[in-house]
């Protein structure tokens, strides 16, 4: 089954790291940009409930409507005075531009995470540990350093190391695999 037999929605889901990197560049904030691609979810389905025309590139219509959802939602931000802290037009445009280039491709959802969880196994026990102890389990560093009997301190500048070792690691992973 090719990507244009696959019902809208598929589609869509299929792209939504890529474009969940585009929103999380321009709200900075995780909350807006999953409402903002809900949203254009929405639209999505609507398009698929009422078709008008097929749809010769849909990764372009999508990624129109993701930023015209988008700048909708930041124009509603604006006039509320929310929290999402305005950008500079010239930044936003910057972005945009790289999020509509055709060309520009990102790094599916699924590669990243398998070179993560690849990455972690291949980590010390008492890494994982810590990394279990503060993201799966959500304790906080004092949490953690009684727990491993370490000051609050170390345990910061531990979890600081093993986030890098862990970016440098699934980066390498990446770039070799692709």
């Amino acid at each position: 089954m090719t990507e244009s037999d696959m019902p809208l929605i598929k589609q869509f889901l299929r792209h939504q790291s890529e474009f969940m990197a585009y929103l999380m560049a321009i709200t900075r904030d995780f909350e807006a940009s999953e409402e903002i691609f809900q949203n254009a979810a929405v639209v999505v389905m609507e398009r698929s409930i009422e078709p008008n025309e097929p749809l010769r590139d849909f990764r372009a219509w999508a990624k129109e409507v993701v930023r015209r959802q988008a700048f909708a939602y930041l124009q509603a931000a604006e006039r509320k005075r929310a929290k999402t802290v305005a950008m500079q037009p010239e930044l936003l445009d910057q972005i945009t531009s790289v999020f509509l280039d055709a060309n520009h491709q990102t790094v599916p959802f699924e590669q990243e995470s398998l070179a993560l969880r690849m990455c972690i196994s291949e980590m010390e026990a008492r890494q994982r540990q810590v990394l279990e102890l503060r993201y799966s389990q959500q304790k906080s560093f004092a949490q953690i350093a009684d727990i491993v009997n370490k000051t609050e301190a170390a345990v910061q500048r531990s979890v600081s190391r093993i986030r890098k070792r862990l970016y440098d690691c699934v980066q390498m992973k990446l770039s070799t695999s692709g």
